[in-house]
């Protein structure tokens, strides 16, 4: 069957019980091949260069991720390959059958090079640590083709003790592998595909009022007089370092007050740890304590920030050629070294499984046990909302002000010492 093939054209292409093929007029050798199931693909049928009478016919792709337009200027760009002597068919086959045994950490950079510019720094880095720690010592020397099922199952088990990380690993092998199909034509070979991964529990844990005044102290002491290191920042000495330890005299030295107010600023805000360091002074009002976060988690945020937590924000001093509210060493540059601080300042107010994150569990827990409805903690949060409470967000604009203004003042006692009971409930962070 012959048309002038079109967008229109091809949709009205009906199924019959045997692939149906509609060659374009304009284009010769272009066409729409469509099967039983309703699938729809370009297809290219052209005279093999150098074989006489032998003709190939190739699919150029499928129509839906493919458009009409781009298949015809694909078939276009391929017949002019054929003109000059190069059979198409022959250099994809070549392409797929070189990746297959190609190396999977090879292929895997590559992967990530071509994703650099779409996953956010924060998921590249990710992804990067992933392939780093895990998937290139287990199977980064494999050929691609040569993963099966059976080895990531293997893989998986022997990362039982990081039972979240082996899962995450996973998911991100069959992003790589659905990139190779995608890519390479690698057709159903997709080893990471409907894996049973482990059952997660979603960690619950805040600080109740007498941790938070232990945390508070232990703050005061970290900018005052200093902290010791945590015992996992705490290095073995060696023969020497004991032979000469009376040679010195270890002082403790007080803490950088940057990491200190920011440390602060997220027991009094819930935000997010990634949220605080990248603040910049544009995205603040310090008049009405509105933020605008521009990009988050969960993309742009509006924010309202209670008093105690804004005061930490306006106590900083702005410096000289940098836009960040908490800068590093270098000012063109957010502060980034907070671990160090928060290991020591957990050790020393005995909360050893109290992660940073979750200081924003406990601003909902707070907010929670002050009666506050689930609505007014997202928006405070910076959570996703439903459509409907986005609507009615302008209603809660003064609402949302008492919220973080309470809530910021009750964890500031809290931090401070004071030990007025608040009643927690449990709210997923």
């Amino acid at each position: 069957m012959r048309k002038a093939l079109t967008k229109k054209v091809v949709e009205a292409i009906s199924p019959g019980p045997k692939d149906v093929i509609v060659w374009d007029t304009k284009l010769p050798g272009f066409g729409c091949k469509v099967t039983p199931g309703g699938v729809r693909s370009f297809v290219l049928k052209y005279p093999v260069p150098g074989l006489h009478l032998a003709s190939r016919r190739m699919v150029i792709g499928i129509y839906g991720p493919m458009t009409f337009e781009e298949a015809k200027a694909k078939a276009i760009e391929l017949k002019a390959q054929i003109h000059r002597g190069v059979d198409p068919a022959s250099v994809k086959a070549e392409v797929v059958r070189a990746a297959r045994e190609d190396t999977v950490e090879r292929l895997f950079t590559a992967y990530l090079d071509q994703h650099r510019g779409s996953f956010k720094p924060r998921t590249m880095e990710y992804y990067e640590s992933l392939a780093r720690l895990y998937i290139t010592p287990a199977i980064g020397k494999c050929p691609v083709a040569s993963i099966t099922k059976a080895d990531l199952v293997q893989f998986h088990r022997k990362m039982q003790a990081k039972p979240i990380t082996a899962n995450r690993v996973i998911g991100l092998l069959s992003m790589f592998y659905r990139w190779l199909e995608d890519t390479y034509g690698f057709e159903g070979k997709n080893p990471a595909a409907r894996f049973t991964g482990y059952r997660e529990t979603a960690r619950e844990r805040f600080l109740t009022v007498e941790e938070m005044g232990r945390l508070g102290e232990a703050l005061r002491l970290a900018e005052t007089v200093g902290l010791p290191p945590a015992p996992i920042h705490t290095k073995e000495a060696g023969t020497k370092r004991k032979r000469n330890s009376g040679m010195f005299i270890s002082q403790l030295v007080p803490a950088n007050p940057v990491a200190v107010s920011v440390i602060r600023f997220l027991a009094l805000s819930g935000w997010r740890k990634n949220e605080a360091l990248n603040l910049t002074w544009r995205e603040v009002n310090l008049t009405t304590g509105a933020v605008t976060l521009t990009d988050t988690k969960t993309g742009k945020s509006m924010r309202t920030l209670g008093g105690a937590a804004l005061m930490i924000i306006a106590a900083q001093p702005q410096v000289d050629g940098s836009d960040y509210v908490f800068p590093g060493r270098d000012p063109k540059h957010p502060l980034r070294e907070l671990q160090r601080l928060w290991y020591a300042a957990r050790h020393a107010a005995k909360l050893p499984d109290v992660r940073l994150h979750d200081l924003r569990h406990s601003v909902a827990s707070v907010a929670g046990g002050h009666g506050y409805s689930l609505p007014l903690i997202g928006k405070l949060l910076g959570h996703k909302t439903t459509r409907s409470t986005e609507r009615y967000a302008h209603h809660h604009a003064d609402a949302s002000k008492v919220v973080a203004d309470t809530v910021s003042a009750a964890i500031k006692d809290a931090l401070d010492g004071n030990t007025t009971p608040i009643i927690p409930i449990r709210i997923a962070g």
